[in-house]
């Protein structure tokens, strides 16, 4: 009996084992040299707890993403999501995940009907995300699937404001902030303090420098932190208007859809988180949210990452001028 149990566990970590090895097999023949690593799906993070900005333990410095559902802002701290790379959350019976990848540094946010976990690929050393129910295998910078049932469906995307700790202490006192305890440690990835890298003075950008980018059709509207000494860039794309804001010294950029650029004008400094204000005297802050409930809409796939990592999945840029 003892022999016969042996057996079965032996052939059971066989067929895992075969199991991995022919999934790794599969992507490397569709997705060719730009795939590496193997299926090795990080701890699971799902419905992760909370704590108050007053709480929560973070460097000023360090780099956090935060979405919003109307008055409610959440952020995730970088260093607490770097663990897992992947967190499934939900907010008033909307599933989303949100994912950070520390090698492209980027991150997006995106609804859900099923649970995200990193899938221990890179494809093109960014982050892919693995779905438990078809087992597809997404890319979190096209935010598409790349190989499996879900290949070529998009995202459906929600807006991520990158700031630091710093900012979000100062302006959003009372969001929620996702717990530090929400992940399990994985000793074979590096701890990531989320902070800043790269010198984001230079034009072209340098490999390292941080830099938002707005994706229509085939071309990147690119925006580098050094591009906002007037705070607002207005930039029309093929089938839109955006007014961009950015501020340097509080590490943010975000870019709103407007119908004419003559209804806003930029608020001054003293008025963060508001930015911006409309004919109609109504104030918008920086996560587009206004003083009469309103929101400005933002654009459908837009986020920060690192300039290297930008140029490995896109060749049709625009910089501003």
């Amino acid at each position: 009996m003892k022999t016969n149990i042996l057996s079965i566990l032996f052939m059971s970590f066989l067929l895992i084992g075969c199991s991995s090895n022919d999934t790794g097999e599969e992507l490397s023949n569709n997705l060719g040299d730009d795939l590496s690593g193997q299926l090795n799906l990080f701890p699971l993070a799902l419905n992760p707890d909370f704590t108050t900005v007053d709480e929560a333990i973070v460097n000023d410095n360090s780099l956090v993403g935060i979405v919003s559902f109307g008055s409610t802002v959440i952020v995730y701290p970088y260093p607490f999501v770097v663990h897992n790379e992947i967190i499934n959350d939900t907010h008033a019976g909307i599933k989303y995940a949100f994912s950070y990848c520390p090698i492209t540094k980027s991150s997006i946010a995106f609804k859900r009907d099923m649970v995200f976990r990193a899938s221990g690929f890179l494809y093109k050393n960014n982050l892919a995300p693995w779905d438990e129910k078809t087992e597809t295998i997404w890319s979190q910078m096209l935010i598409q699937g790349i190989s499996g049932e879900k290949q070529g469906q998009r995202f459906n995307t929600i807006p991520v404001l990158e700031t630091r700790w710093g900012t979000v202490r100062e302006y959003f006192p009372n969001a929620k902030v996702v717990s530090s305890n929400v992940f399990l440690t994985r000793p074979s990835s590096p701890p990531d303090d989320g902070s800043d890298g790269g010198n984001e003075n230079q034009t072209p950008p340098d490999s390292n420098d941080f830099v938002y980018g707005i994706i229509e059709g085939n071309t990147v509207n690119i925006f580098k932190y050094s591009d906002f000494t007037e705070k607002i860039i207005e930039i029309n794309t093929l089938s839109q208007k955006y007014i961009v804001y950015g501020d340097p010294g509080k590490r943010v950029i975000n870019a709103f859809k407007v119908n004419r650029f003559d209804d806003y004008t930029v608020l001054e400094n003293d008025e963060f988180p508001f930015v911006l204000k409309n004919g109609a005297g109504i104030k918008y802050d920086i996560l587009g949210r206004g003083t009469n409930g309103t929101t400005l809409e933002k654009p459908q796939y837009a986020y920060v990452a690192i300039w290297s990592a930008w140029e490995d999945f896109y060749t049709n840029f625009k910089f501003q001028e």
